[in-house]
């Protein structure tokens, strides 16, 4: 039997989407071989849950990858990845080769020939993406490094040429679809969704996590679970926290996660400004084992997202286990959340970038905590009995590979 050759830049089985997908391919008797890159001390070559993972390159670190991201920009192909996928086959079979994000599109796209069909699966819009992702840097020369090599418009331009180019396109998120259908007068059978649902073997998490020492009892938890970036909105729930003190003082905000210097700056800074240091608590980042705890132990848990190209386009995998972990959930307006939240009614909807509208839904979950239990179960319900899972989304990818 021949394999499908899943191609990442990053580590694996840490990306989520990525190990869901192999697995299930994997588990519906497909050959699945993984091509991501190797950090010290991991092993060229292991098998994990059925899934073979071959591993490129050596002592991989965030500056290598900046370095092949400009080579990548320039020329539109990936050295490591180009001469890591020729290795992988000389070993393995590869029938389907499946390029995860537009970075390694190129690179990929080198390939067509060798194979018999390429499909690439987009994350996010990109090009959206680079236009928030980096807004917080204070450094000249990195910006002016992104303005040539992470411009925008660039990309805008790779993602129209590989989206005509390969086989098949797999978006996150049905706006995702629609905006590159009608973006680029694309077909639509070019295009199939695969979202990021949580397989419903992840509500056991909630039965046996371990004990959290994060959030206390004796203050009400507005708690955010996950990366840090521009684009997450949690300067606008830290600018609302003033208005909030006011209705409730022993509201505090906890930020659970991690991200750049520049991004942690700038949310400490927002909070030195506003006033409220103590009661923004920034602890970084947890054990994967505590989370659940921390969801299920919390007032309130938060997706602020700003409302933009970006956010609009993708959607995070924490939705779906914020729903799981029958926790009283608060999301911005993206898109993708709202939609979600409204169809099973399961939350509460604020106005994105909007910091009295989110001081405002906060308050109104505070003072009518009885009134919005039933939101709760309704987002469990909503992915253990209504089909919001890995198990019926997975059916989509596995057909693709069927009709291919």
């Amino acid at each position: 039997m021949c394999y499908i050759a899943m191609v990442v830049d990053a580590s694996y089985p840490n990306d989520i989407r990525v190990r869901k997908e192999a697995e299930s391919l994997s588990d519906n008797g497909r050959k699945v071989v993984v091509i991501c890159p190797r950090k010290k001390n991991e092993p060229k070559i292991e098998k994990i849950n059925g899934v073979d993972i071959f591993r490129i390159g050596a002592n991989y670190s965030n500056t290598k990858k900046g370095l092949f991201d400009i080579f990548e920009s320039i020329f539109n192909i990936n050295p490591l990845f180009f001469f890591g996928i020729k290795k992988a086959m000389k070993k393995y079979d590869i029938a389907f080769l499946h390029v995860h994000d537009l970075p390694l599109a190129g690179t990929g796209y080198m390939f067509k020939s060798k194979v018999k069909k390429i499909i690439l699966d987009l994350h996010e819009n990109y090009p959206e993406a680079l236009k928030t992702w980096f807004v917080w840097k204070k450094s000249l020369i990195i910006r002016f490094k992104n303005f040539l090599f992470m411009n925008p418009v660039i990309w805008t331009k790779k993602e129209k040429r590989y989206c005509l180019k390969y086989d098949k396109v797999i978006c996150v998120v049905e706006e995702m679809k629609h905006k590159l259908i009608s973006k680029f007068t694309i077909t639509s059978d070019k295009f199939i969704v695969v979202s990021n649902q949580e397989k419903k073997e992840f509500t056991s998490n909630f039965e046996k996590s371990k004990e959290q020492k994060i959030i206390s009892s004796n203050v009400f938890s507005i708690t955010y679970v996950g990366g840090l970036g521009p684009h997450r909105g949690l300067d606008t729930a830290i600018k609302a926290m003033p208005l909030i003190l006011d209705k409730i003082p022993e509201v505090k905000l906890f930020i659970v996660g991690k991200g750049s210097k520049s991004v942690e700056d700038k949310l400490q800074e927002t909070a030195k400004q506003f006033n409220v240091e103590s009661k923004v608590s920034f602890i970084g980042y947890r054990p994967f084992d505590e989370v659940p705890a921390i969801m299920m132990n919390s007032d309130i848990n938060i997706i602020p997202h700003k409302s933009n190209g970006h956010t609009d386009n993708t959607i995070p995998h924490k939705l779906f286990q914020i729903m799981m972990s029958k926790s009283s959930l608060l999301v911005s307006s993206c898109k993708p959340l709202k939609r979600i939240v409204e169809k099973y009614n399961c939350g509460v909807v604020f106005k994105a970038d909007d910091k009295q509208d989110f001081a405002d839904k906060v308050v109104l979950l505070f003072n009518e905590k009885e009134k919005f239990q039933e939101k709760k179960v309704n987002g469990y319900n909503a992915v253990v009995m209504k089909g919001e899972n890995w198990e019926e989304e997975s059916i989509k990818l596995n057909n693709l590979y069927n009709n291919l």
